[in-house]
């Protein structure tokens, strides 16, 4: 188990991601903890030469100078040793700061940290999209898409509604049985399982293909 990042750990990460000087797509601080979740899920392993420069969309994040490079470095670093430990115990807790808001409407406001959390974490899934598609076998396909569905839905209203429709729609295009906000409810009450089930199917694998290897020297 690695240390823990401090609150004053996170608050300087937080603020340096928030800068106006860094680049205009670059993470912030729970965009960064969604994706980094992608990341540690991921069934290969993805090592930080990869995923650093995806944090700033591949642009110079711009550093001060050594010392701040090294400082935000690390802190890059210590965040993804908390997010994998968490993935690697299954958990279903919630990200640190990423509560949900009791009225299931509220959590839509783009800029709540769980909504930055979903955000980030669907442009990992999808930046990883062809490592799952390379490893994934078909029987596990429609977990997987359940549990992303789950875990990118607060991520935006008018993606949440797409998810709906695609979900509730019948053939003959009768009226949903649920309205949307019981649906984002019953979303809601998903989430924990569904961050446990995403990391345990791409932890599995990337466990498996590890012994393989290792039988295979």
């Amino acid at each position: 188990m690695y240390a823990s990042l401090s609150q004053a750990d996170i608050a300087d990460l937080t603020r340096f991601l928030a800068d106006p000087l860094r680049p205009e797509d670059i993470l912030r601080f729970h965009e960064a903890q969604g994706f980094l979740f992608a990341v540690a899920c991921s069934p290969e392993l993805v090592p930080p030469s990869a995923w650093l420069p995806a944090i700033s969309d591949e642009e110079d994040i711009g550093f001060e100078d050594e010392t701040e490079a090294q400082r935000i470095m690390g802190l890059m670093i210590a965040l993804y040793n908390e997010i994998n430990d968490s993935v690697y115990e299954r958990s279903r807790s919630l990200p640190p700061g990423c509560e949900f808001r009791a009225n299931v409407e509220d959590n839509f406001d783009e800029e709540l940290p769980i909504s930055l959390w979903s955000r980030g974490f669907m442009m990992g899934h999808d930046w990883l999209a062809e490592v799952w598609d390379e490893y994934l076998p078909e029987e596990l396909d429609g977990e997987v898409g359940s549990t992303a569905m789950v875990l990118s839905f607060f991520s935006s209203r008018q993606l949440a509604e797409l998810y709906y429709l695609e979900s509730t729609t019948t053939p003959r295009h009768r009226p949903p049985k649920v309205s949307f906000i019981e649906y984002a409810e019953k979303v809601r009450e998903l989430f924990p399982a569904a961050m446990s089930s995403y990391a345990h199917v791409g932890r599995s694998i990337s466990e498996a293909s590890i012994d393989t290897e290792h039988q295979d020297d």
